[in-house]
């Protein structure tokens, strides 16, 4: 662990523990669910897996993570303890703050197409999914210079969850998006309004006009801007699924 602050107040020593690179997004995704080494590798794709092995390792020390073993596979997973599920209040008030201070802080070094469609993902958890199988496919560009990620992805939506797809899942395009990295981020976070970013050509649904109001209702698109409360979903439930 890196050295500390050798101050007594309590925020310092909060800090010591939570203010390190990568740490308060490991418990972001743990929030939403127990996750497995890959699972949490998949989430924070630039995070290296030595620097993901040390801080698990750093955070189960602190007694803030702890392995657990889920039947009947004995696939290892992390969970929150409940020092570590304190820090939803904090994570939450992270999220509101970057949401309203923070949106011109967001460069093109922040943007990440496997960040991006992760998080559609894993913030889709309240909406109704249809029964049959919805496609959303996205082609992008504008992907930063340097990266090497797909610029093709897919979202199957259906129940029980969303899937994202490296290569074609085997159904048909409801509604394919072509978008600018950049643009659809801050569409996404709501910084943008789709309708804004449409008029400017730097997104386009193409699909019948009622699937692609079906895709911007289930990813949560607003034509107009609009602050996103991004929900850090409490998991109580997600051992036993």
């Amino acid at each position: 662990m890196s050295r500390g602050y050798g101050d007594f107040c309590p925020v310092a020593k909060t800090a010591e523990l939570f203010a390190q690179r990568w740490t308060p997004l490991i418990v972001r995704e743990l929030l939403l669910g127990p996750k497995g080494f890959g699972d949490l590798k998949t989430a924070l794709a630039l995070m290296s897996r030595s620097m993901l092995a040390a801080r698990l390792k750093e955070l189960e020390a602190s007694g803030i993570i702890t392995p657990t073993v889920l039947p009947p596979d004995g696939r290892k997973v992390y969970c929150l303890t409940e020092a570590g599920e304190a820090f939803r209040a904090v994570i939450e008030h992270l999220s509101i703050w970057g949401q309203t201070y923070a949106q011109d802080q967001v460069g093109p070094g922040d943007l990440n197409p496997t960040g991006l469609l992760w998080a559609m993902k894993t913030h889709a958890h309240d909406i109704e999914l249809p029964p049959e199988p919805f496609v959303v496919e996205f082609e992008l560009r504008g992907i930063p210079r340097g990266q090497t990620q797909r610029r093709r992805w897919w979202l199957l939506l259906r129940q029980p969850e969303i899937e994202v797809c490296l290569k074609w899942p085997g159904y048909e395009t409801d509604v394919l998006v072509r978008a600018e990295l950049g643009a659809l981020t801050r569409c996404w976070l709501g910084y943008l309004g789709c309708r804004e970013a449409e008029a400017g050509d730097l997104i386009a649904f193409e699909g019948n006009p009622a699937a692609t109001r079906r895709c911007k209702a289930l990813l949560g698109f607003g034509d107009a801007p609009h602050l996103r409360r991004l929900a850090f979903f409490r998991p109580e439930a997600a051992l036993a699924a």
